[in-house]
């Protein structure tokens, strides 16, 4: 805490935010990187607490998500021992269940889809203890998967909205499945989109990303059904930057508009990724200054 309490002495025009919370593992407490410097008056890029929580907690997203009428996988959470038999489970086999709160992949692996009650409660079991939380098991969408990058200025009124497919590494059971190990190898492959798979996906992304109240920029990632449409997965609104791999700005990177199509966004370059989220934090100070 000391080291925040020196940003604050410090007076920044702007504090790049590059995660949501500091955890202190003596008491298990959260200090809110956006509601501390909120409290002190200092500016910071992204959303504020009250969107980031959406991030941090995937069963509240999708629940927010749902009463706002926006498909999403059926889904519920659990702890282990709640469900003693196949039969008493919410949905039928086979299930995704990976953690609440983790990013990076992390907690899904080859065995995050589940086809027996067994595989099941050991997964359940895993990412309880591993985690220290409730656990979320949705019904598994076999479709493509797409993640958006959006950038949304208040100031323009400008809002755009960059999808790309990805396809990740087959596994020995024959699933594509998004986890840590595959993120770290970074063997997954990102496409652009096309019609009318494009307008569908950015369609559901921006409705999310305004469900939400999502400040300035974030990405969402979205699944196909059985059926082709589109399903909300998950938010992340504190996206990684890492410029090889990191998914928010490699899909800023791959768009492809054109002067003849206004409502595509151009391809961006990693520094006007970083550049572009800057401006949008300062420009929060300015709108709030005309507010005041």
């Amino acid at each position: 805490m000391s080291g925040l309490s020196d940003v604050v002495t410090s007076k920044p025009d702007l504090v790049v935010l590059c995660n949501k919370y500091f955890l202190d593992v003596s008491d298990n407490t959260k200090t809110w990187f956006s509601d501390y410097f909120s409290e002190h008056a200092i500016a910071f890029t992204g959303s504020d607490r009250k969107s980031l929580e959406f991030d941090s907690n995937k069963g509240k997203a999708k629940a927010a998500i749902q009463n706002h009428g926006i498909a999403t996988a059926k889904f519920f959470q659990t702890s282990p021992g709640q469900f003693e038999t196949e039969d008493k489970l919410p949905l039928f086999l086979p299930l995704f269940v990976k953690p609440i709160d983790a990013a990076n992949g992390n907690g899904i692996d080859e065995n995050s889809i589940v086809r027996d009650f067994e595989s099941y409660q050991n997964k359940v079991k895993e990412l309880f203890e591993s985690y220290g939380a409730d656990v979320l098991v949705e019904e598994v969408l076999p479709g493509r998967e797409f993640t958006v990058a959006i950038f949304d200025d208040p100031e323009s009124g400008l809002r755009s909205i960059m999808p790309v497919e990805i396809i990740a590494p087959m596994n020995e059971k024959g699933d594509r499945v998004l986890g840590c190990a595959a993120k770290q190898q970074n063997h997954e492959l990102l496409r652009t989109i096309t019609e009318p798979t494009l307008s569908a996906v950015s369609e559901l992304a921006g409705s999310v990303f305004t469900a939400l109240e999502v400040k300035s920029f974030g990405r969402i990632d979205i699944k196909l059904d059985t059926e082709g449409k589109p399903n909300f997965l998950e938010a992340n609104l504190v996206p990684g930057m890492a410029p090889d791999s990191s998914y928010f700005p490699r899909a800023c990177s791959l768009q492809h508009g054109s002067k003849s199509k206004k409502d595509l966004p151009s391809a961006m370059t990693y520094s006007e990724v970083a550049l572009k989220i800057v401006e949008l934090g300062l420009s929060q100070i300015n709108t709030s200054q005309q507010v005041s």
